[in-house]
């Protein structure tokens, strides 16, 4: 899943060789490496307290004689004068550094964090418990929370990613697709440092990718992960940042339109309606867009046609979003003295019809926004896509729209009409990904 990305704004950087946990040496169409990478991920930076039980037994990395099991019931971290303090077994333990990692005994060991947020700022933000296993990094951050950082091998790191975002109960070829893509992604955020902080290299939500722990592995989506150990997607021999999206709507959007501050290779130079038959569409015209969203276009993602896709797939097909002039005006004025709200323009849009360039008409003024998911982010919480039209009503405005994500690469949706049809993994990586091919990293 669902994919889709928060830092939108920032620059790619050239493609250089990490030596931070791996060594990378390119040799023409393949990728190898001494190890397999150990990944950083960052799964929480926005609480400053942590309730944790453990299911093993788990010790300091430092050596130190603290012992945590699960006869400690529940744990609590939380941060007092700069400082963590542990509160466990009816005592208190205040620890001297303001950096604390911890390992299980147990290679395979876990442990639980209770009320994880995800999804936040957007319509899906909640909090659930998550079972994780790696080894564990705490830090304050300079806003006095804590960030915690899981250290584990990538393939590991893919078992809690790949089911997430596509469905652990999906079938197994477009379980295996997804494996690819994101293993992809990994890598190319790895050597790019698109995602990375101090301690981490990569985060655990919709910016990154969605990493869960172990909270919605599955024998299956285990399989796909092993069964496409060290395959990623490479054009000329260098591997790519293979994008993907819950649900395109039906037609993919050019890379320039979403992200016109990063490269784009071969792949992302075209836009197609995502069917057998993916002849593209130009639906930047106002007058086709809103014809052709509300027709029942028979693409792989159309759940009218294509009954058997998944809840959060049919649920973001085709949507609909409206709200009153009071609350739009409050939401787009984002806190200035604009009035109220009188009107929205969409002036560029891409092939896909996902608008990048809009203005907002205010009583006092007018306010022009680019990018696609700003234009989202206009909206609290965010539109489902940037393929909208608007209308204007007597108490406000009404956003139709079509699919959830960005829609380039990899429509999530579609690959599990096409395994569903009978297609293998390499057929649907080829059929979003054209001009690229899979190779092994070794």
């Amino acid at each position: 899943m669902y994919l889709t990305i928060f830092f939108y704004g920032l620059i790619m950087k050239k493609l250089f060789f990490i030596i931070y946990f791996f060594s990378v040496q390119l040799f023409f169409s393949q990728i190898v490496f001494q190890k397999e990478p150990i990944v950083r991920v960052r799964i929480i930076n926005t609480v400053d307290t942590l309730r944790l039980l453990f299911n093993d037994k788990w010790l300091p990395s430092n050596g130190d004689s603290l012992i945590f099991s699960p006869a400690d019931g529940e744990v609590m971290f939380t941060i007092e004068a700069g400082k963590i303090k542990i509160y466990k077994s009816g005592s208190s333990i205040n620890l001297e550094s303001e950096e604390f990692a911890l390992r299980s005994i147990d290679e395979r060991g876990t442990l639980i964090i209770k009320n994880v947020p995800f999804g936040v700022g957007w319509w899906w933000e909640s909090k659930e418990d998550r079972t994780y296993e790696g080894e564990f990094h705490f830090y304050i951050t300079k806003e006095n929370k804590f960030e915690i950082v899981i250290h584990l091998p990538l393939e590991e790191y893919l078992k809690g990613v790949v089911p997430y975002e596509i469905g652990g109960d999906s079938p197994l070829e477009a379980i295996k697709a997804q494996a690819v893509a994101a293993r992809s992604e990994a890598i190319m955020a790895l050597t790019s440092k698109l995602y990375s902080g101090e301690h981490h290299d990569l985060t655990s939500d919709v910016e990154c990718q969605v990493f869960s722990g172990n909270k919605k592995r599955t024998g299956i989506s285990d399989r796909a992960v092993e069964e496409t150990k060290s395959l990623i997607l490479s054009e000329n021999g260098k591997p790519i940042n293979a994008y993907y999206a819950s649900n395109c709507g039906g037609h993919s959007e050019l890379i320039k339109n979403v992200w016109g501050d990063r490269p784009g290779v071969e792949s992302y130079g075209f836009s197609h309606f995502d069917s057998k038959d993916s002849a593209s569409i130009d639906l930047s015209n106002d007058s086709i867009l809103r014809e052709w969203l509300f027709s029942n276009p028979k693409s792989y993602c159309n759940p009218n046609i294509h009954s058997e896709l998944p809840t959060w797939s049919q649920n973001n097909f085709r949507w609909k979003v409206g709200l009153t002039t009071e609350a739009i005006s409050e939401m787009t004025a984002k806190g200035k003295d604009l009035g109220n709200l009188v009107d929205i323009k969409i002036l560029k849009r891409g092939e896909s019809g996902r608008a990048y360039l809009a203005k907002f008409i205010f009583e006092k003024d007018s306010v022009e926004v680019k990018s696609e998911l700003k234009i989202r982010q206009m909206i609290s919480p965010p539109l489902r896509s940037a393929c909208l039209v608007v209308d204007k009503t007597d108490s406000g405005f009404v956003f139709y729209g079509a699919g959830w994500g960005h829609g380039v690469g990899m429509c999530q949706s579609g690959a599990i009409t096409m395994a569903r049809n009978g297609k293998t993994f390499e057929e649907i990586l080829k059929h979003y990904y054209r001009k690229a091919n899979t190779i092994m990293m070794k």
